[in-house]
């Protein structure tokens, strides 16, 4: 692959964007790519985290304006902006969790793909913008609707309205990223995440990610109930209450 590097270890799969020459813009290579490896992961069912970041200076600049600008017609540009959709939607709909690492710059078409992912975490220097506006044009891939199932539409709407670049701290107050990390730790701390979630069994990441998905519209209860009893009689939960009865009776 030229414009993805793909790796997986122990239940973790990593996603890196590759285009520095460019701050990772996406082009159509890298939605082939990106298709690729999705389908690998939505077939694997020993993955359980996926992990995507880009470099130091940027997650994902955005579609690749010089490449796109190229198609002038609605019925040129239209595909490929279903297409990234559908995959979005289709990373939104993975089983395993993931989490979309920011240490630099992510912007326009870099900030839906981050909102398609479970969770977002960032370095403290991190920046981000739907400035899609400053464009004149809207947001192309699915991103304003899970931004606003992210955060609420007040605030969606301050963002994707305004084109505004904002720190990592102000995306933290405003529920676009979920954890801050110091850079200088960037790395190890997100290894660290990924390692402890990718701990965690495949059955309670998918029933979370699902009572997520619901977002309060129905109860829950009777979902919990069945995942819990399922999990109940697995072996994994019942070592660690053997585990925890034989330390209590020390």
């Amino acid at each position: 692959m030229k414009t993805l590097v793909f790796s997986k270890k122990d239940g973790i799969g990593w996603i890196r964007f590759h285009r520095p020459e460019v701050r990772n813009a996406v082009n159509l290579q890298m939605i082939e790519e990106l298709e690729q490896v999705i389908t690998k992961c939505e077939q694997d069912d020993t993955l359980h985290v996926l992990i995507f970041s880009g470099d130091e200076r940027a997650f994902v600049s955005g579609g690749d304006v010089r490449e796109f600008h190229q198609l002038e017609k609605k019925e040129e540009i239209y595909p490929i902006m279903f297409r990234m959709g559908q995959l979005l939607e289709r990373m939104d709909q993975l089983n395993c969790l993931t989490i979309a690492t920011v240490e630099g710059t992510a912007v326009g078409g870099g900030c839906e793909i981050l909102t398609s992912c479970d969770l977002c975490v960032a370095s403290e220097k991190a920046k981000f913008g739907f400035i899609q506006v400053h464009l004149k044009i809207t947001t192309g891939w699915g991103g304003a609707g899970r931004l606003t199932r992210k955060i609420g539409s007040g605030r969606a709407l301050y963002l994707l309205l305004t084109g505004e670049i904002i720190s990592a701290t102000k995306a933290y107050e405003l529920q676009l990223v979920d954890h801050l990390y110091k850079q200088e730790n960037f790395r190890d701390e997100v290894t660290a995440l990924a390692e402890h979630l990718a701990s965690i069994p495949s059955k309670v990441i998918q029933t979370y990610k699902q009572i997520a998905r619901l977002n309060g519209a129905t109860p829950t209860f009777p979902l919990e109930a069945e995942s819990c009893s399922i999990l109940w009689e697995g072996k994994e939960h019942r070592q660690k209450v053997e585990e925890f009865l034989r330390r209590t009776d020390r």
